[in-house]
């Protein structure tokens, strides 16, 4: 073969290059690409509906209209119902909070006397605690207040950067049904171009893992906004009918960060106790939001996830995370949005690598171990005492050694 038709690089050389250059523009595009996403999710998940009034004689483009109006109209619906609800209660919330933490103080010196532990009484005191052990004697005390809240003022300029990209926010939210629109008409149209593009000979089976893909991102997608939805409901309605404080609110917010092992339900417990506490109200409430939340916990590991999700796509806790903080410290909030997806497409690499492994010749009929030298004395010395399975097997494999055909 000639230096022409192998070319310059090997193979692998090539698809590294391209590997990395996509990783590369999807770092540096990562800003652009959250939109994107966000409209490619839509027309993911509603294609089949699409295809579904296609089938019925709808044209594709009044059936793209028609879901995409009824999906618009039903976030519109929730923010004009809920949202304006939630910033009241949370509004309501901060101006009632310096009363209710000073009704908190009051009931808790008592019992923090007991034990030697004084809580300060006014803001300069604690400023004067919290920099005492740091403080210059020879500073200023304005000094010391300006060093104290210079936490304080890094979280306001954050605040401060995000709102002044609020325009930018809102106009990439506008782009996204936009987008979402385009996507869902030419959705078929692209999927079979990318086909048309594999070489014939590979197709069959890159159709095929195309097909595993597209049956488990759909699977896993689907399931988990689903799990999403019905915890944030689960939790609003059982904090609100125990009379938790923005009980719709941590229910939002607990149900959004269910995707995240622990999180979710950690934000869930922990928000609704906090309001117990400064919204006292007895002993009942906390322990009926403790009750609801195992309750929901145990409906959410053995009903709603298993048969909502179900096992065939589930990942294990340890690899979800491990999928955020690689997600997120490769590509901040876009890689936080692709985790998923890919720890559940690489999940299935994964398992067609083990099957190939177990079915390889190097598994069925693998080398015998060696005879001679250090490492056959390494491999056959003795450790442990072994366990009666563990010595019939190695006194089985003495009688009857492995064979390569």
């Amino acid at each position: 073969m000639t230096r022409s038709s192998k070319g310059l690089f090997p193979r692998w050389v090539v698809v590294l290059f391209v590997v990395a250059l996509v990783g590369l523009l999807t770092w540096a595009l990562r800003g652009v690409l959250t939109p994107v996403f966000f409209a490619f999710l839509i027309a993911y998940m509603l294609d089949p509906v699409v295809d579904r009034f296609e089938a019925r004689k709808i044209p594709r483009s009044v059936g793209i209209a028609v879901l995409l109006t009824g999906v618009l109209g039903a976030m519109g619906l929730f923010l004009l119902l809920a949202v304006p609800s939630m910033v009241r209660d949370a509004t309501d919330f901060m101006r009632d909070l310096p009363g209710q933490i000073s009704a908190l103080e009051a009931r808790a010196q008592p019992w923090l006397l007991q034990y030697g532990i004084e809580l300060p009484t006014s803001l300069s005191e604690a400023v004067g605690t919290l920099t005492a052990s740091g403080a210059d004697p020879s500073a200023s005390s304005s000094d010391q207040l300006a060093k104290a809240a210079e936490p304080v003022m890094a979280v306001l300029r954050w605040l401060w950067g995000g709102t002044a990209t609020l325009l930018g926010a809102a106009a990439s939210a506008l782009i996204v049904p936009v987008f979402a629109a385009y996507l869902l008409h030419d959705f078929d149209r692209m999927t079979a171009g990318i086909a048309g593009l594999i070489p014939p000979k590979w197709r069959p089976f890159i159709v095929d893992i195309a097909k595993e893909v597209d049956t488990v991102l759909g699977e896993f997608i689907r399931g988990q906004l689903i799990v999403m939805l019905i915890l944030a409901f689960a939790y609003s309605v059982a904090y609100g009918l125990l009379g938790v404080r923005l009980a719709v609110l941590i229910g939002v917010v607990a149900g959004m960060l269910s995707f995240i092992p622990y999180v979710g339900g950690a934000v869930a417990l922990g928000l609704a106790v906090i309001m117990c506490l400064i919204d006292w109200s007895g002993w009942g409430q906390l322990l009926g939001v403790v009750g609801a939340y195992a309750v929901i916990q145990v409906l959410e590991g053995f009903v709603i996830t298993p048969k909502v999700v179900g096992d065939k796509v589930g990942l294990s806790a340890i690899w979800v995370l491990f999928a955020l903080m690689v997600g997120g410290e490769l590509f901040g909030f876009l890689g936080v949005l692709l985790a998923l997806p890919a720890a559940a497409v690489v999940k299935i690499f994964v398992v067609r690598g083990l099957a190939w492994y177990r079915e390889s010749e190097f598994f069925v009929d693998g080398p015998e171990p060696p005879s001679t030298g250090a490492l056959s004395a390494f491999i056959g010395a003795e450790g442990l005492p072994d366990d009666e399975e563990m010595a019939a097997s190695k006194a089985a494999v003495r009688t009857h050694p492995p064979t390569n055909d």
